[in-house]
């Protein structure tokens, strides 16, 4: 990509942005999707919408981006105020991008690629301002449930903001839309159709503060039930996220990566029985829920030994939002759904940020032998702590270093009423 400028600002994606001699070009498209990239004099290099520290290839049957590609300086990011409205982008033509009235009164939100926070930097306050404003262009915009913007996309756009694992500060991010084999669509009065994208991919990628190489973390963001073909299917939705590997992103969108981006994502797609052995993955390709920024997988290390499918012991509800002293007044209900008596002597349950709770240490002898149809209450949860604005919670039992037997996640709306259970029990 050439060098272009607004004032004295380079707008657009830099390649080399990371440092260290790394060079991480835009993706290349297969045949699939050639077709469709918008091409045109006004684009730099005829297919870049160039922006302050991003860029944009739109997609133009679809009316949207096929990716937005960022680079995210943490050092140099503000708090500037947010500008209000969204503007077409004359570069691109009305015709290539979804306006307001696709967003307006129903409950698709425009969600920022590009997000705004993460772009807002500069050497100025102004510069930073400046960027700001530039990620309120309709093709920086994307059909996203307001459930799945304001949440799960958030939480994951957070973990992009506070990344801490990262040498000098600087991030590349690569963001899109995929359209699954049976997308919604959405007619405002008057106007032709659009599809709902089905969910939504992030590649991260950075400068890793202990090896000083590339690392990369890449995300599936689900906002449909794609494998749902009855006639409730477009009333359904999971918000699931989940760590992915490179290459299931590249069948999905028709995107190529570049190899060395491609080559330290530590997930695997493809068969392999030594690393399955060594590192404990269950399947291939690797797709492993995300919900909390520690469960995020590094390179080489071991995967959760999952028992879900064997198991018949569930998480069935928890306090998490008490009145009064919430560390004494939090807790978690486990029920045993199987035929027979379980044994919890030895088992374990975890909220992902902070030490596992052994439940010999709250539960007395006799609780400990759950019969079928049972349940018990875990309380106090200590060190265990049970987050308003959403977590995870994961039962392990005793074998080895403890199989996760369940794991449910819960979020922000889902505790806003202070003594509110919140339940997990949806199983037969």
């Amino acid at each position: 990509m050439s060098e272009i400028y607004k004032g004295n600002i380079m707008a657009g994606y830099n390649p080399d942005f990371l440092g260290n001699g790394i060079n991480l070009p835009v993706p290349s498209f297969a045949p699939s999707i050639a077709g469709d990239v918008l091409r045109s004099s006004l684009l730099e290099d005829d297919i870049f919408a160039s922006y302050i520290n991003y860029s944009i290839i739109t997609n133009r049957i679809r009316r949207s981006t096929i990716v937005t590609c960022a680079n995210i300086d943490q050092n140099l990011i503000k708090n500037v105020p947010r500008k209000r409205g969204w503007d077409i982008d004359t570069r691109i033509g009305a015709d290539f991008q979804l306006d307001n009235d696709y967003y307006r009164n129903n409950p698709w939100d425009r969600g920022h690629l590009a997000r705004r926070g993460s772009l807002a930097w500069g050497k100025t306050e102004r510069e930073a301002k400046r960027a700001s404003d530039d990620t309120f262009y309709y093709p920086n915009a994307a059909l996203q449930h307001e459930n799945f913007n304001q949440d799960e996309w958030l939480a994951l756009e957070n973990w992009v903001f506070d990344l801490d694992l990262d040498s000098n500060g600087k991030i590349t991010v690569f963001t899109g839309p995929v359209y699954g084999d049976f997308p919604r669509t959405i007619t405002p009065p008057g106007r032709e159709s659009a599809l709902i994208p089905s969910a939504f991919f992030k590649v991260v990628c950075f400068v890793n503060k202990d090896s000083n190489e590339l690392d990369v973390r890449a995300f599936l963001m689900f906002q449909d039930e794609e494998a749902l073909r009855d006639k409730e299917g477009n009333k359904l939705f999971n918000f699931q996220t989940y760590q992915v590997t490179i290459t299931e992103i590249e069948r999905l969108t028709g995107l190529e990566f570049d190899d060395e981006i491609y080559e330290k994502n530590p997930l695997l797609f493809n068969e392999n029985p030594e690393k399955r052995e060594a590192l404990h993955i269950a399947q291939f390709p690797e797709r492993i829920e995300v919900d909390a920024p520690a469960e995020m997988i590094a390179k080489g290390e071991l995967r959760d030994s999952v028992a879900v499918d064997n198991a018949a012991i569930f998480i069935a509800a928890a306090m998490v939002n008490p009145s009064g002293d919430e560390r004494e007044s939090e807790w978690v209900s486990v029920i045993n759904l199987s035929s027979e008596p379980v044994n919890l002597e030895g088992w374990t349950l975890s909220d992902t940020k902070h030490e596992s709770l052994q439940l010999n240490s709250i539960l007395k002898e006799q609780q400990r032998i759950l019969q079928p149809g049972e349940a018990v209450r875990i309380q106090p949860l200590n060190p265990v702590m049970l987050s308003n604005r959403g977590g995870v919670i994961s039962l392990y039992d005793n074998q080895g270093k403890g199989r996760r037997i369940d794991r449910v996640n819960y979020t922000a709306k889902d505790v806003e009423r202070e003594d509110f259970t919140v339940r997990f029990l949806r199983r037969g």
